[in-house]
């Protein structure tokens, strides 16, 4: 039986995530009441779904203990491939689906790439992001695309106006997720690829297909992911997406739990994560941080909350070693 003192530390990681969320809501409560004033609450949730839906689709591949360089890029291509066909006059449907396709090949590459040849995670899909950056660039002739399909702006609603469709539909996406993961035999042999590979092989799952099926679901949330950012943003750029918000995006699944070298993690944490990441940007600007400063606040912060993370896990392994000593 465990004692009180380790079955509230196991608790305290268990929620970690959501822990960290409200330490930060009321730190910054504390320091200035704009930030968690409802309207900005809502600002910072809205902003958080391209970020958690990206942060799904980093969080299925770093299950397999694989990791993906080229999410943010496709991201790009796929926003900017909607967003052109969509100020040509193309249909909403149409261009929709060009977008998805564009998100399905990059995937299916990664997972042939790493899954079929063997090729390092790290390697391929750094060698994707290069190729995707000058296909954006060569999709965008004109730099600057201009999307403003009334149906996009519906669905993504106006900041501070409440629960918005968009935010609805990421919502029941992070459900839908979290089913898959615990309740699927996709789910469960993709958790049992990261935490042991040659056990897994041994249990029956072939683990070339299981990455090679990652990286292909990893995909589509990548286009919901640029979809949203088209529907949020009416101006569109090979500046949307990228570098930046692939950070965001694995920044926002480690800090939900989920481990680099596979195995580990939650969609509720992911999505908790993309909340915290969310945050963070919101009050810096709030407190009139500078952009050029942002990244540099927020990575410092970060670290503070993975170090904190990291000290909690230590003292867990340390109860849990004085108990069965």
């Amino acid at each position: 039986m465990r004692s009180l003192p380790t079955a509230l530390l196991d608790a305290a990681l268990d929620h970690a995530p959501w822990l960290v969320l409200c330490l930060l809501l009321a730190a910054f409560g504390l320091v200035d009441a704009r930030i968690v004033a409802r309207e900005n609450l809502w600002v910072v949730v809205q902003q958080a779904t391209p970020i958690a839906l990206l942060g799904l689709a980093v969080f299925w591949v770093l299950l397999t203990g694989e990791i993906d360089l080229s999410a943010g890029h496709s991201v790009t291509l796929s926003a900017v491939s909607m967003g052109t066909l969509l100020s040509s006059g193309v249909a909403l449907p149409a261009a929709l689906g060009v977008g998805f396709a564009c998100c399905a090949v990059v995937g299916c590459v990664n997972g042939l790439l790493v899954a079929a040849l063997r090729i390092p995670s790290f390697i391929a899909t750094l060698a994707s992001m290069l190729l995707l950056q000058g296909a954006t660039l060569i999709v965008a002739t004109t730099g600057t695309i201009l999307v403003l399909d009334p149906r996009l702006r519906a669905f993504a609603g106006s900041a501070g106006a409440g629960v918005s469709p968009m935010v609805a539909f990421t919502a029941a996406v992070a459900l839908g997720s979290w089913w898959l993961a615990r309740w699927t035999g996709f789910g469960l042999k993709t958790f049992a690829l990261g935490s042991h590979p040659a056990r897994a092989e041994l249990a029956g799952v072939r683990v070339q297909v299981q990455k090679f099926g990652a990286f292909l679901l990893s995909s589509v949330y990548v286009f919901l992911a640029a979809a949203i950012i088209i529907a949020r943003v009416p101006v569109v750029n090979p500046g949307v997406g990228g570098t930046g918000l692939l950070l965001d995006a694995i920044a926002a699944a480690v800090i939900g739990g989920t481990s680099l070298l596979g195995g580990r993690g939650t969609v509720g944490g992911v999505v908790c994560g993309a909340l915290t990441m969310s945050l963070l940007t919101a009050a810096l600007r709030v407190l009139g941080v500078e952009p050029s400063s942002l990244d540099l606040y927020k990575g410092a912060i970060i670290v503070l909350i993975l170090l904190g993370d990291r000290g909690l896990h230590a003292l867990r392994a340390l109860a849990h070693g004085q108990r069965h000593g």
